[in-house]
Formats: C-alpha cells, structure tokens, sequence
C-alpha cells in the first residue's frame, strides 16, 4: 500500500516537472520569436516608411535619432531578447540546436515579410491619402485670417511683406525679369530680418506667429512658380 502511494506521489512530481518544463520551453521561445519579430521590423526601418511601430521603451530614441536610430535599436532588442529566451531554453531543453534553427527560421520569414511590399496599391493609396491631408493644411494656413501681433515690430515687418509681396505680383503679371529678381533680393532680406525679430519674440509670441509665418512663405512661393511657368 505504501509502495503504491509513493509510486502515485513520484508520478504527480513527475508530471508537475514536465508540465513546469514544457511551460519554460514555451516561454522561452515566446521570448525568443518576440525577439525576432523586433529584429525584422528593425532591419526595415532603415530606409523611410509611412508607419512605424515604435515599442514604448524606444519612442526616446526614436524622437532624437529618427528611423535609423530606431531601426539600431530594435536590433539590439530583438538581439537579446532572442538570446535572453536561448538562455531560458538551454535550462529545460537538452536539444539547444532545436532553438536556434527555430530563430532561424523565424527570422528569414520575419525579414522578409517585412521588408517585402506584398501591396503596392495599399502603399499608393496610402500615398495618396496622405498627399491629399498635406494639400488641406496647406490650403488652410493659406485661408489664414488677417491678425495683430503684440509685437508693433512684427506687425510693422508684416506690413513691409505685404507691399513687397503687391510689387512681386505687378512684375509677374508684366513678366519683368529684373523686377522679378530685385524682389526676390529684397525677399531674402526681410526674411533675415524677420529671423532677427523673431528672436525677440516670447514662446508664446512665437506660436502664435507660426502659422502665419509658414502662410508668407506659401504665399511667395505660389507667386514664384507662377513666375516660372511664364
């Protein structure tokens, strides 16, 4: 009777064991493909997409490095992470080259599908798409009410662009050459002094002047291609 109990209570430590064990395995490996999947968006992140997926933890290198700081990081990541699960995997498993040919395998399918555009007419349509966003907000700083600055300053300099801007319009609509380029000289100029305004100016002043800096600057460069094209 006794023998029987200790027989059951060995199976149960048994079973407990190799339950405890396939549990590891499968972590570890959760690990690793984790890993692998950082490691194959990573090596696509060194040339420009539309999306990034940026895992929490990297958004910091991600905003001071751009996309190749990224795509280095996320190489590193899921480097060791792969390694960290090789780790967890070598402790449960005797057959250690199991995992690594998994890793493999992992990463040849994972790079590809990641690198590979298997739609390009999404990628159109995404193009597109965002073309079409830019095209609204740049028609919306160009339907920019007229405003007053605190600064009299700025508002002085503003009003220097305008009448620039009417003796630009005169020379392009008579196609006069010499005026055109004497008041794109004279454009270089106010925008160095407006650089030299605008360091004056508070956050606040400044943020609010933005939108109305990018609306000149818009505005000019409509008129200089429509100088082109005559």
């Amino acid at each position: 009777m006794m023998l029987n109990i200790d027989n059951h209570f060995k199976h149960l430590q048994m079973d407990k064991q190799k339950t405890v064990s396939i549990a590891r395995k499968v972590e570890s490996l959760a690990t690793g493909f984790i890993g692998v999947f950082f490691f194959s968006m990573g090596t696509s992140y060194f040339q420009e997409r539309f999306l990034y997926r940026v895992p929490r933890i990297l958004i910091p290198v991600f905003d001071m490095f751009g996309n190749i700081g990224l795509a280095i990081a996320m190489l590193i990541l899921g480097g060791g992470l792969i390694y960290y699960g090789f780790t967890e995997w070598k402790t449960v498993s005797e057959r250690k080259n199991l995992y690594w040919i998994l890793a493999a395998a992992g990463l040849i399918i994972g790079i590809a599908l990641a690198n590979i555009n298997f739609n390009p007419d999404k990628s159109a349509e995404m193009t597109e798409r965002m073309d079409k966003k830019r095209e609204e907000q740049i028609d919306e700083i160009r339907n920019l009410g007229e405003t007053t600055f605190k600064s009299s300053e700025l508002n002085g300099h503003i009003e220097k662009f305008k009448l620039l801007y009417t003796r630009f319009e005169q020379s392009v609509e008579k196609k006069d050459a010499d005026s055109i380029a004497a008041c794109e000289e004279n454009y270089n100029i106010w925008s160095t002094q407006l650089g030299e305004i605008m360091e004056k100016l508070s956050i606040d002043e400044l943020t609010e002047f933005a939108p109305y800096n990018a609306k000149y600057s818009i505005q000019w460069h409509d008129l200089r291609m429509k100088s082109q094209e005559n």
